[in-house]
This record gives C-alpha cells, structure tokens and sequence, in this order.
C-alpha cells in the first residue's frame, strides 16, 4: 500500500506572540496524518492487562522488542493490532518515560526559540527512549521541513506518525467519555486537538482521575470533546 507525504503549509505560519506559538504551529503542522485517513472511527476498549502481558511476553507476535523494530524500519507494515500494542503498551516496556524528562525540556525549549537544529539533535536523541511520543515526531517534521525537507530522516518520521495518529484517530471520536480519544500522554491531547481544529486552550477543561489514567473533559458552551489520558503518578518519576 502506497503512502503519499503530505508537507504542511509552512509559509502561512505566523508567530505573533510567544504565548501562541505552539498553538500556531499546532494548528498548521497536523495535515502530516495519512492522506488515506479515514473519517469514521470506531471506539475499541483498550485492555491495558491483555497489552501487557502481549508485549512483555518473548514468544508473543507483540512482544515490543519485535513491534519496536518494524516501527523503526517498516512503520506502515504494522496491523491495527500491532499498532495499538506498540502505542498503548509503551508504559510496560523500558520506553516508558517520565514528564520532566531533560531531553524532552530541552527539545521543547528549542522550539520556543525556532532553533530548529537544535530541535532535531534533541528530539532525535529523545526518540531513542521514546519512539511512539506522536507529539515529538510531529515537531521534528516541523523542524526537517525548516531545515532540510530532503533529509531521509524525514520521510521516516512522517510514516511513523501518521501511522500512529491514524489508529488513534479511527478509534476514538471524542464524544463521550466512552470513545474519548486515548493517548499516551497531555502534550498529544493538545495534539490531537490542534488536528481537529480545536484551541481546547479557550475550553475548560474538568478531570476525572481512573485507576489507569485520566479523563479530560474540554467544555466550551454546548461543545464538548473527551480524551483519556494514559498517565499516572509513575510519568512523573523516573523509570
């Protein structure tokens, strides 16, 4: 199956004030996902107990380490059921990271200050520990398409991410706190917001606190939008 790499827009991007920068480049950077993406979605139940011994397990077809090395090399090869092992099962592999991680500060710092080599150098670096942070990819493709649009890196990244934010997208409609969108992590919230057009920033935002995770409510009038959020106390402590 083919895959075209769809480049943003990038000419259009303006940052008047440092307060919107990210949300500016959010809003324009997110037409990466798959040019064959589908617009109907269909909310799964992930079973993070099934997920975890599927990709702890040697002789599993998801044990990570074997998902891992498609995803670095292949990533549009992976099944929907690899894809969601590979995504969701991160924080049950040695890839689980923590929120105060210093590459990722200094990766987010870089893009504060447009030094868009710098933010390569440090989201590469970053991504040997976290490889499936979708928020990550997506601003390295930022980065390449300000520094070198030709790099082989690039065309890479782009699989990668679309293959990612595809399944996360296809299940999951953000309706109701049943088929919230689930990710791995608050900067992908944000991410997928910005996908969808919505500045969830000017929303307000109410959190429920599961076993697993999050539920984040975003409320702007009549207009809600619903993400479950794989995180705990553990992402913000070392591994």
């Amino acid at each position: 199956m083919a895959v075209f790499y769809l480049k943003p827009n990038l000419n259009k991007i303006k940052y008047p004030m440092k307060i919107t920068f990210f949300s500016d480049i959010r809003s324009k950077i997110y037409i990466i996902i798959l040019s064959f993406f589908s617009a109907w979605s269909q909310a799964q139940n992930i079973n993070l107990d099934s997920i975890k011994i599927n990709v702890q397990n040697e002789n599993s077809e998801f044990y990570y380490e074997k998902l891992i090395y498609k995803f670095k090399f292949d990533p549009t090869s992976l099944s929907d059921e690899e894809v969601k092992n590979l995504y969701y099962g991160k924080n049950f592999s040695k890839y689980r990271t923590y929120f105060f991680d210093p590459d990722y500060l200094d990766f987010m710092k870089s893009i504060s200050q447009k030094n868009w080599k710098k933010t390569i150098n440090y989201g590469e670096k970053y991504l040997v520990k976290d490889p499936t942070n979708t928020e990550v990819l997506t601003y390295i493709l930022l980065a390449y398409e300000k520094k070198d649009k030709e790099a082989p890196n690039y065309g890479l990244y782009a699989a990668q991410s679309k293959t990612l934010l595809n399944y996360i997208m296809q299940n999951g409609d953000g309706k109701t706190k049943e088929t919230a969108f689930k990710v791995n992590s608050v900067g992908e919230v944000y991410l997928i917001a910005g996908i969808l057009g919505k500045n969830i920033r000017t929303f307000k935002r109410t959190s429920t606190m599961q076993k697993d995770g999050t539920i984040d409510e975003f409320s702007k009038g009549d207009e809600k939008i619903y993400f479950k959020v794989f995180e705990n106390i553990e992402n913000f402590t070392k591994p």
